[in-house]
């Protein structure tokens, strides 16, 4: 119990530290999402062309099983499914890469909430909100999990530049102590994604039974 507490204590005070990182990496993420908005309005042919990208990709992907699952009314299989995905995406392929070249996780979580701005309509969401609400709740959510990710990426460049925010005249030292920081706080990021899940396939099953 003891152990936990100070783990929390320690990513608390990450936060508390690094809250400008914290800002300019929720300004970076969500400012992407809003500017694809913004192309998805002024180009509707790159607005449909992305949207059929994303359903063939959620057709015949790994995520694919997750309709049929939610279709038969299994939240928690639902959960856990689109937890699993969304959790080794952020792990494996953006956080490990970044650990060797930081900027990998801007490219790869910026892209994709690049894509999700252009594919979200704001005119169904006033015409449609019973169906894109919850879409809009699962996307704030996922996105400050990946916003947790992307700070903690950063954190390593901060470590390599100014170790002695880290308490450590080595850089080297000081990037040891940010991987263990990034430790901590990828699991911040799973906390996040799995209530995102939950949120994710519980509404998707009450709208589908509405």
């Amino acid at each position: 119990m003891g152990m936990a507490v100070d783990i929390v204590r320690d990513i608390a005070g990450i936060f508390k530290r690094d809250w400008k990182l914290f800002l300019a990496s929720n300004i970076f993420l969500f400012g992407l999402f809003v500017l694809g908005i913004l192309v998805g309005q002024l180009f509707p042919d790159i607005h449909e062309m992305s949207v059929d990208f994303i359903e063939q990709a959620a057709s015949t992907g790994p995520i694919s099983t997750v309709s049929d699952t939610l279709e038969s009314g299994d939240v928690l299989l639902g959960t856990w499914q689109i937890f699993s995905h969304n959790y080794f995406v952020t792990v494996v392929f953006a956080a490990i890469p970044s650990l060797l070249f930081p900027p990998w996780i801007l490219v790869v979580f910026g892209a994709q909430f690049f894509l999700f701005g252009i594919i979200f309509s704001v005119p169904a969401l006033l015409t449609q909100p019973v169906a894109l609400f919850p879409l809009l709740g699962t996307l704030l959510l996922e996105g400050e999990a990946y916003v947790v990710a992307i700070f903690a990426s950063m954190r390593l460049v901060e470590a390599l530049v100014w170790p002695k925010r880290f308490g450590e005249q080595s850089a080297l030292k000081a990037y040891a102590r940010a991987i263990v920081d990034n430790g901590k706080l990828l699991v911040v990021a799973g906390v996040i994604l799995a209530a995102a899940a939950l949120f994710e396939a519980a509404s998707l099953v009450m709208v589908g039974g509405a």
